[in-house]
């Protein structure tokens, strides 16, 4: 398999697991999936649009969805009329999905407790018979909420 085969297939594969982590339509995922294998120079819009073969209009509205969620940002050169654009830093990047993964666990952890606080007043057996579970799964979210925050600190470390 050549380099250019290979990195078509990776921004498929790429394209299909934004569509699932970030809930992206097909084409700004696969926008993305371009960008991310994309060096630091980045990619014009008219790069953008011979490479996945859309309308204008689908390529606007894919780059502007992602511009307005801070997945990627454009630069412009001087001289050159034109719009690069590139993903969003990195490390910003990571450091909002780690928060929003976090803040998700979070959620999870307090509603689990209201049920818990629930089932102990309302409930006696139900939580006798789900204690052992429940904190199983508590220990679990408080681990990746630990990791969280160490790998949020770690990252936030480097940009400084």
């Amino acid at each position: 398999m050549n380099k250019e085969q290979y990195r078509k297939e990776l921004i498929e594969e790429l394209g299909i697991h934004f569509e699932n982590e970030y809930s992206l339509p097909p084409l700004a995922a696969r926008i993305f999936a371009s960008l991310v294998l994309t060096d630091e120079i980045g990619l014009t819009f008219e790069e953008c649009l011979l490479k996945r073969g859309a309308s204008k209009s689908s390529i606007s509205t894919s780059i502007n969805l992602l511009l307005q969620l801070g997945m990627i940002k454009y630069f412009t050169k001087a001289g050159d009329r034109k719009r690069y654009f590139k993903i969003a830093d990195k490390n910003t990047f990571f450091i909002k999905k780690l928060e929003q993964a976090l803040k998700k666990a979070q959620n999870e952890s307090k509603m689990i407790q209201k049920v818990v606080a629930y089932n102990e007043t309302y409930n006696p057996d139900k939580y006798v018979a789900n204690k052992e579970k429940t904190k199983i799964y508590m220990d679990c979210l408080k681990k990746n909420q630990n990791a969280f925050e160490v790998t949020i600190e770690k990252l936030s470390k480097l940009e400084q």
